[in-house]
C-alpha cells in the first residue's frame, strides 16, 4: 500500500495534489499476464512475493512458491522456499489433456496411462481401462513422491 506523502516531500502543491490522489492507499504495482504482482524499485521490477520474503526473512532466495497457486496472494503464510523442481510439482495442469487429470493421459480409445517426474526420473505406474484408477494411483504416487509440493492439478 502506498502511504500518503506529506506536502514537505514536492517541490510544488500541484504535484503532492497530484501524487496522493493517484496513488495514496493503493497498492503498489501492477498485475502481469500471469497473474504475478510486479513492483518497480528504483525503476527495476521485483515480483511481490519475492519482496515479501526478502523484507520478512532477509534474504532472496532461488525460488518462492505460492502453495495454494494463487499468483496474486502474497501473504507470508501462502509462501515458501523451493527448488525449481519443487514449484512445478506444485503447479497446475500445464495443458489441456484428454484426461483432465495432471500425469494421466489418454493413449489409444480405451487406455489411460499414468506417469510423473520426480528427482529427474520418470515413473511410470501402467496403463488403466477407467480413467479413476489412473487418477488413484497418480495421487498416491504422487502424495509419496512430492510429499508437501505435491498438487493434483
Amino acid at each position: 500500500m502506498w502511504k500518503p506523502r506529506p506536502i514537505e516531500a514536492f517541490a510544488k502543491y500541484s504535484a503532492y495534489v497530484m501524487w496522493n490522489r493517484r496513488y495514496a492507499n493503493r497498492v503498489a504495482g501492477h498485475i502481469t499476464p500471469r497473474g504475478y504482482r510486479k513492483i518497480a524499485i528504483f525503476k527495476k521490477p521485483y515480483f511481490a512475493h519475492r519482496i515479501v520474503w526478502a523484507y520478512h526473512y532477509g534474504y532472496w532466495p532461488e525460488q518462492v512458491d505460492h502453495i495454494n497457486c494463487k499468483f496474486a496472494d502474497n501473504r507470508l503464510s501462502n509462501l515458501r522456499v523451493a527448488t525449481q523442481m519443487e514449484n512445478r510439482w506444485n503447479s497446475k495442469r500445464r495443458a489441456k489433456t484428454k484426461s483432465n487429470v495432471k500425469g494421466v493421459y489418454k493413449r489409444g480409445t480405451r487406455l489411460y496411462e499414468a506417469h510423473i517426474m520426480a528427482n529427474g526420473k520418470r515413473y511410470y505406474f501402467g496403463r488403466f481401462i477407467r480413467k479413476s484408477d489412473a487418477a488413484r494411483a497418480i495421487t498416491t504416487a504422487r502424495k509419496a513422491l512430492h510429499k508437501t509440493f505435491a498438487r493434483a492439478g
